[in-house]
């Protein structure tokens, strides 16, 4: 294996991941955020409310693009084990 191929690895990696992972993170620092402000302005303080609106929030985000993500972990995956062979070699 080459420098250079180790480097397009790691670099596949890193865009599946953070295809992957970045709208899941999104959601849940928007949904954080706006409920932050919601509860400093009314001055409820409850922990569980953050909670649950960010699970609820991930919930709908994976129920809508949850097949584009395992397509995407999919592909990225096979690639992945077709590549074996060059990398033993």
């Amino acid at each position: 294996m080459t420098v250079e191929q180790a480097v397009t690895l790691l670099t596949r990696f890193m865009e599946a991941n953070l295809f992957l992972i970045g709208p899941v993170l999104a959601v849940a620092a928007i949904i954080g955020t706006i409920t932050g402000v919601l509860q400093t302005a009314t001055q409820i303080q409850e922990p569980s409310i953050a909670y649950a609106a960010k699970v609820t929030g991930i919930i709908v985000l994976l129920a809508l693009i949850g097949p584009l993500l395992i397509d995407k972990m999919l592909l990225y995956t096979k690639s992945c084990f077709e590549g074996v062979a060059t990398v033993v070699r």
